[in-house]
């Protein structure tokens, strides 16, 4: 609730800024990277890596992203995606579970639709796949615990960018990933991890080349 709060807040402060900008946004390629907020669904370590218990889905998430854009309303997005870390505690059954964490990271594709509203603010919707890495590891009945699993799931995100020169641009974003559960990628096995939404609050910069 408090991330939606300031999000809210940076969306307000970014369309004061739309009237007084002279900048032209335009095609071509582009790289960035932004920071901010994320949030792990409970989900994430509950059933699989503890049967009761605590989740603090609370982070930190940042992205390395680049990508084209085509035409005024259509662009394309790789991003390296890191959404942070998971803390749990409770119990594996009858087993203590200490100092558990399940680090989240990922490549995401996606098809981006844009909205421009004057040459230098734009609004978009994005929707990809998410090809994601979540590494856990824990004490569990005094004996360590660790495994890696991977997977690839739906991923959709709202934004708003403002360009402030012909090269620059600030970004403002919101970001729902869909990691964890089903099986194993490689193994065929099913996760430990359960189906669990990740949601990223982020501010960043491009680079228009």
């Amino acid at each position: 609730m408090k991330a939606t709060r300031l999000f809210a807040a940076a969306v307000l402060g970014f369309c004061g800024l739309i009237a007084t900008s002279q900048a032209v946004a335009e095609k071509g390629w582009y790289i960035g990277a932004s920071a901010g907020s994320s949030h792990i669904d409970d989900d994430i370590a509950k059933g699989g890596l503890i049967t009761s218990g605590t989740v603090d889905g609370s982070s930190t998430g940042f992205k390395i992203f680049g990508g084209y854009q085509f035409f005024d309303n259509l662009a394309v997005d790789l991003a390296l995606v890191d959404l942070g870390k998971a803390k749990y505690s409770g119990n594996y059954y009858s087993l203590p579970v200490t100092g558990g964490t399940v680090d989240i990271w990922g490549l995401n594709i996606a098809a981006v639709g844009i909205l421009p509203v004057n040459p230098s603010f734009s609004l978009f919707a994005k929707a990809g796949i998410f090809a994601w890495e979540a590494k856990a590891k824990d004490t569990t009945g005094g004996a360590a615990f660790s495994t890696k699993e991977n997977g690839a799931d739906f991923s959709f995100g709202l934004g708003m960018s403002y360009h402030f020169t012909k090269n620059w641009s600030a970004r403002l974003e919101w970001e729902r990933f869909k990691v964890g559960g089903g099986e194993d990628a490689y193994t065929g096995q099913p996760n430990s991890t359960g189906s669990a939404n990740v949601d990223l609050y982020s501010l960043g910069v491009a680079y228009r080349f």
